[in-house]
């Protein structure tokens, strides 16, 4: 790709055009300057800016001697403080670099290759040619920056798309037809009046980030969420987290869309909310639980559909958190659902939870080992578990080991400790508020 980049350079660059104004070509390469000081992180590895308006409007600016200032611009135009700072190595500055030199220049051969086609004075042809130019920029430049994400991250490269564009896409979109205006303007009253064109640009980068944190916000409180639960049970902390973690490797060995896996990982931190609503001598009992007792445990997945919900973002994964006990042969609660009526999110789940609970620690019992819970899940799939979902879970294991569903970044846990505090809360009453309404 670096090549590729290079070899564009030389070849509009020599021999150098005639009747170069430097004036117009450093004014585009300061707004792109100014534009890429600003960047945001999305999540999946991607970093994005608005500097797509002025290299839009840097090619459909007639007045530049094209496609030597171009690629020029996208250049220099496109330089980031982090490589300034020497945050990246010196291929990645080179590959980012080169990557908007041929997103620029596939953009100039788009309109190129349609100006014959055009009509002068025709706004249908005017506009059909902006969208060839933003399908050859956006094309070109989100495959190259989603391909080094994944391979750097490694990530699937759909689920980078996922994480880092397809929320954002719009607003990306956006800014071509933005920058033909500005070259437009430019071209028509002046650089001054195109260079008003920031405020705007400067409100897309604002909601680029507001996007980003909200998302940010919204992940760091379903975690927090996911915590509180492990904390009311105490004996399975981390538990969530490891479900999600096993449900989502399984959905992408299932081939289940990206989007799908994303809820079905969420639901895996909060499958367990329900227990919020379960009495803790229910919760906590170390003990096997009586038939009663049994029954008020198997509300849980109704709780928390029910506290999920009212939540616009949350209410894709009721489904899942509802039918997790579902067993393929009909036999599970709360409603019996049987087979392919069980939602997939839900089939994974359960899986999911059975294989990590068998394979870790609790206080009445030590983990069996991943052999000895895959013949488990395998012994009752069909029954309990579908078994393309058990299939899955075994080839993700041999290929990744079941290591890669472990916390490493948590200490283990004292259950000689944890059993005496248990102990004594069971034993000392409760100590209210006394400023409590």
């Amino acid at each position: 790709m670096i090549g590729a980049g290079l070899v564009v350079l030389v070849q509009v660059s020599v021999p150098l055009p005639v009747g170069l104004d430097l004036g117009r070509i450093f004014f585009w390469t300061a707004i792109a300057l100014a534009l890429a000081a600003l960047p945001v992180r999305l999540p999946g590895g991607i970093v994005a800016h608005t500097t797509t308006a002025p290299l839009i409007a840097a090619v459909f600016d007639s007045l530049l001697p094209n496609p030597f200032a171009l690629v020029w611009v996208a250049l220099i135009g496109t330089v980031e403080l982090r490589d300034l700072r020497r945050q990246l190595p010196l291929w990645g500055t080179a590959y980012n670099r080169f990557a908007y030199v041929l997103s620029a220049y596939a953009s100039y051969l788009a309109v190129q290759a349609s100006n014959a086609a055009i009509r002068p004075d025709d706004p249908l042809g005017i506009i059909a040619q902006i969208v060839l130019a933003g399908i050859a920029f956006s094309f070109v430049n989100m495959l190259l920056a989603v391909s080094l994400a994944s391979v750097r991250t490694s990530t699937p490269f759909a689920r980078v798309w996922s994480l880092s564009i397809a929320n954002v896409l719009s607003g990306l979109v956006a800014l071509v037809p933005l920058g033909w205006l500005m070259a437009e303007i430019a071209m028509k009253v002046g650089l001054w009046a195109a260079a008003m064109f920031m405020v705007p640009l400067y409100l897309a980068r604002f909601a680029f980030s507001k996007y980003a944190e909200t998302r940010e916000l919204f992940f760091g409180t379903v975690s927090a969420l996911s915590q509180a639960i492990d904390a009311k049970d105490g004996f399975t902390r981390g538990h969530a987290d490891r479900v999600s973690r096993i449900a989502g490797a399984i959905a992408r060995e299932l081939n289940v869309p990206e989007r799908q896996i994303e809820q079905i990982e969420l639901a895996g931190l909060l499958h367990d909310i329900g227990k919020i609503g379960v009495e803790d001598r229910i919760l906590m009992k170390p003990q096997r639980l009586e038939a009663d007792e049994q029954e008020l445990m198997r509300r849980h997945p109704i709780y928390g559909a029910s506290i999920l919900e009212p939540s616009a973002a949350l209410r894709p994964l009721v489904p899942i958190v509802l039918h997790h006990h579902e067993n393929y042969d009909g036999s599970g609660y709360p409603e019996g659902l049987k087979g392919e009526e069980i939602p997939i999110g839900a089939r994974i789940m359960i899986v999911a939870d059975a294989y990590e609970a068998m394979t870790s620690d609790r206080i009445y019992r030590k983990a069996i080992g991943h052999d000895n819970a895959m013949e488990q899940l395998n012994k009752h799939k069909g029954r309990q578990f579908d078994p393309k979902v058990v299939r899955a879970l075994e080839q993700v294991v041999s290929s990744k080991g079941s290591a890669a569903f472990e916390m490493s970044d948590l200490p283990p846990i004292n259950y000689e400790t944890l059993a005496e505090l248990r102990r004594r809360l069971a034993r000392e009453p409760m100590v209210r508020d006394a400023h409590a309404g």
